[in-house]
């Protein structure tokens, strides 16, 4: 007998000989959680799905549970669930420790190239599907990866794919790691040009040669091994049975998956899924609901005739006051009891105590607020209230994306030192621009992630107008402002309206300080706040180490507001108030709206800096 290599990570051995043999035994000896996943695909389908291969996953075997009375608290659960934890976008936020104006200005770069690849990657239509993995299989996982056609990337992986060696993850951190996936011939050919030949001879799986009409799959295996210690070396390798297509060395410590899990285990490597905990209650209801409905189709309501007696059957009939002639024994109408109470209030008290199992309310679950909870802060409490249950389930879903984050950082520095230089447009709320990852280049001592969630505006009616009295008696709103909310409660617009000034200057500061663009002041803008802010960034800057072309952008946008600011001054047609408001400038400020560093620093001449007095 031919010995099949134990360690294919080993040089000059038969790889995919020895990948091959791994995962053998491991789907001989890890056959429980196939049976597992199987389980709980049924339980939250609702349906007796034969199996999850790729001709079983959508064969429903439905005969004996057609027109069933079901009660499926688990999918009521798991949707809940993942409602609540995927209603926020968490955003990768990247901050600088100590570091100066170029390695800042990266930063925030940074922040662009990954917030825009998470969008390119769609990440936020990926990760519900990974949440609810998790709360299905025990665990969810998101690969990270690069494609040809669609550069950096995300895709969520089936936990069935994903392999590891019981032993080896006792203390969930596997040495190595296995992904299985059926992929056609003609992809791979695309993929693996040079391999086309030896791809059309390799072996097809087993499930595709009994069904000839069906596009040719091929078992493709992805293993990783990680290197031994910190600098070491380890393995990468991806191939079909008899042919290797990949094999490089793996230097990383961490495989390419983001792995969420909704509780974690003692031991092992898997998580343990909500419809575990709530498989024995949704059994029992399948039962006890299978058995009423039994019983409710068998209870139907007899006549009973005596032997011997002479009724007419056609006399029985549901005529009003009809009438029956009969010889002996009158006839009894019998209506049988169907299902006794104490079976219907041992059902309800396990629908209820699945609520309780999940820490979700039938409030939640229906989408229904509390009667009575009407006030914002009602509301706002009510939900902080119920969201504790799944904080910690929450924290690891903001994690997942830091982890993310992190991956393609880490492949697209991996792509831009193979000579590919990753770029992606990013958004926001006030531009749309390309950013490359050669513009960038931070190492990771260089900064911290850090994340938060991009929804923070209430989202209820009745929060915005609670919101809406708030800023008001906190003088954030005028009554004006007020009272248009009250009447339509748009928070965000009123919010984008009054910022708007705010956001014009600093957008001008960014483009001068980052693209050497510069930016005459104009007269519509608040002239006092952009010499207060565009002094601040100057001497923030300067601090920093800024180029000095950057510097002398801003002094001459200072310059040109000053002179703009006193002809404003000056003017016949600017009402009092306002002349009065501008001669103060901001706090702290000289009459000209700079502090007094700036004109020691020689950014404007004192004669041009004094405004004439105020009468």
């Amino acid at each position: 007998m031919k010995q099949i290599p134990t360690h294919w990570w080993v040089r000059d051995v038969r790889v995919d000989e020895g990948v091959f043999a791994h995962v053998r035994a491991m789907d001989e000896h890890q056959n429980y959680r196939a049976a597992e996943d199987l389980t709980h695909a049924r339980l939250y389908g609702n349906a007796y799905t034969r199996d999850l291969s790729l001709r079983g996953y959508s064969r429903q075997v439905s005969r004996g549970n057609m027109h069933r009375v079901t009660m499926n608290v688990c999918a009521s659960m798991c949707d809940t669930v993942a409602a609540k934890v995927c209603k926020n976008r968490p955003k990768a936020t990247f901050l600088t420790s100590g570091g100066d104006y170029t390695q800042q200005r990266k930063a925030q770069r940074l922040d662009k190239y990954v917030f825009g690849q998470f969008y390119h990657a769609n990440i936020y239509g990926v990760m519900p599907k990974v949440v609810m993995d998790a709360l299905v299989f025990g665990t969810g996982f998101l690969k990270v990866f690069h494609c040809s056609q669609r550069g950096v990337a995300c895709e969520r992986v089936l936990p069935s794919e994903i392999l590891c060696d019981d032993h080896e993850a006792m203390y969930s951190r596997p040495q190595t790691l296995y992904q299985r996936k059926y992929i056609s011939l003609e992809t791979l050919k695309d993929l693996y040009p040079e391999y086309s030949d030896a791809l059309e001879n390799s072996q097809v799986a087993q499930e595709f040669e009994e069904q000839r009409n069906l596009p040719p799959q091929l078992e493709v295996i992805e293993a990783w091994h990680l290197p031994p210690s910190k600098g070491g070396e380890g393995r990468h390798v991806i191939c079909v049975d008899g042919l290797v297509l990949l094999d490089e060395i793996y230097k990383k410590t961490h495989f390419p998956f983001v792995v969420l899990r909704f509780t974690e285990r003692l031991l092992g490597y898997y998580g343990r899924g909500l419809i575990e905990a709530l498989t024995g209650i949704q059994i029992e209801l399948n039962r006890l609901l299978r058995a009423i409905q039994e019983q409710q189709h068998l209870a139907k309501p007899k006549i009973l005739v005596e032997m011997g007696s002479q009724v007419s059957k056609m006399q029985l009939s549901n005529e009003v006051w009809g009438v029956i002639n009969y010889t002996g024994t009158p006839p009894t109408f019998y209506v049988p009891k169907t299902v006794s109470p104490d079976v219907v209030n041992h059902i309800d008290r396990l629908y209820n105590r699945a609520f309780e199992v999940a820490g979700v309310s039938m409030l939640d679950a229906t989408s229904r607020k509390p009667v009575g909870l009407e006030s914002g802060v009602a509301l706002r409490e009510y939900n902080d209230i119920t969201t504790e249950r799944f904080m910690l389930l929450a924290q690891r879903y903001e994690q997942a994306f830091l982890e993310a984050g992190k991956l393609m950082v880490e492949l697209a520095r991996d792509l831009f030192e193979s000579g590919t230089d990753t770029e992606v447009i990013s958004h926001g709320d006030k531009d749309i621009e390309k950013v490359k990852w050669s513009e960038i280049q931070l190492e990771d001592d260089m900064y911290v992630m850090k994340v938060y969630p991009t929804n923070l505006l209430p989202a209820t009616p009745a929060a915005k107008l609670q919101r809406t009295i708030e800023m008001l008696q906190g003088g954030l709103l005028d009554k004006q402002q007020a009272l248009v909310l009250l009447d339509y409660p748009d928070l965000e617009s009123v919010n984008n309206m009054a910022t708007a000034a705010y956001k014009d200057i600093q957008l001008l500061i960014e483009e001068m300080l980052e693209k050497g663009k510069y930016h005459v002041p104009e007269p519509m803008m608040n002239i006092p706040m952009a010499l207060k802010m565009v002094n601040s960034a100057y001497l923030h800057a300067k601090a920093n180490g800024a180029p000095e072309d950057r510097l002398d952008l801003l002094r001459r946008f200072l310059e040109e507001s000053a002179t703009l600011l006193q002809s404003q001054l000056a003017s016949p047609f600017a009402p009092q108030p306002v002349q009065e408001k501008m001669a103060q400038g901001p706090s702290g400020a000289t009459p000209s709206g700079m502090p007094p560093e700036m004109s020691a620093e020689g950014g404007m001449p004192p004669e041009q800096a004094a405004l004439p007095p105020m009468m």
